[in-house]
């Protein structure tokens, strides 16, 4: 969640994506000895409604995003693809505050819809086959000359998949960036921080000695640019740790275009 909105009206935007990984790590953050590749390509559609009014002094929006995801993994020898909608999400509600003139503060919960495709034979699966709620803040900074700050918070909990009784724990994502505006350019780094704080369990027990809990770190460049009246935004996001996940390295365009 971006820490600040734009003024009222309506935004769609999309999100080309390609995630590209050909290494499963361990709990230690080493090479799992297996012959492993995952390709992702996916395209985002994201609708975002900022009404023309305030409650308690904050903007009020509401953000919807639907995911079309091409994905192929391969381990020692055995592929398997999948292809269609992965699950969608909606923000219902959006409160952004303006704090100070350069900071602004926005708050909400983002729930996504078990509606992509699964299958609980295979480990390729767009869907997850779990609600999954995240409560959501972002905060930015953006000062007169151009420099600019935004960190986000988001938790993650999710419902038992009722097909295979596994739970994933609760997990942390912090995402960042920084940049500067030059013209119509804007020049920065953004990343993440994930970390998984509570254990994997398959009917209640715990999976693996370290819950398989989760954690990587990425960084990259960012560079945006207004074309016309749309705003693309393009990223690379390397992961320079991962542990008991695959780590992987993500590319992506935005384009935003208000209504």
């Amino acid at each position: 969640m971006a820490g600040t909105l734009p003024p009222p009206g309506t935004y769609l935007s999309f999100e080309p994506n390609h995630y590209s990984s050909d290494r499963l790590n361990d709990g230690n953050g080493d090479r799992r000895p297996l012959d492993f590749s995952a390709n992702a390509t996916s395209l985002a559609f994201h609708g975002l409604y900022i009404l023309p009014m305030t409650v308690l002094g904050a903007q009020v929006a509401a953000h919807v995003v639907l995911p079309v995801i091409d994905l192929n993994v391969a381990v020692n020898g055995w592929k398997s693809r999948k292809f269609g909608l992965g699950d969608p999400a909606i923000t219902p509600v959006i409160l952004a505050w303006n704090l100070a003139p350069n900071v602004t503060l926005t708050a909400g919960v983002d729930v996504s819809l078990p509606l992509g495709q699964y299958n609980a034979k295979s480990p390729a699966n767009i869907g997850r086959n779990t609600w999954a709620f995240q409560p959501t803040l972002g905060l930015s900074y953006i000062d007169r000359e151009g420099w600019q700050a935004q960190v986000s918070p988001r938790f993650s909990f999710t419902t038992t998949n009722d097909a295979t009784d596994y739970h994933s724990g609760a997990d942390l994502t912090i995402d960042y960036a920084a940049g500067r505006n030059i013209g119509p350019w804007r020049l920065g780094v953004s990343g993440y921080y994930y970390l998984q704080y509570e254990d994997d369990t398959v009917a209640g027990h715990r999976v693996a000695a370290d819950g398989h809990r989760g954690t990587a770190f990425a960084a990259g460049p960012a560079v945006s640019h207004n074309i016309g009246p749309v705003q693309a935004t393009f990223t690379w996001q390397h992961e320079f740790m991962a542990e008991n996940r695959a780590q992987a390295e993500n590319f992506w365009i935005q384009g935003c275009l208000r209504f």
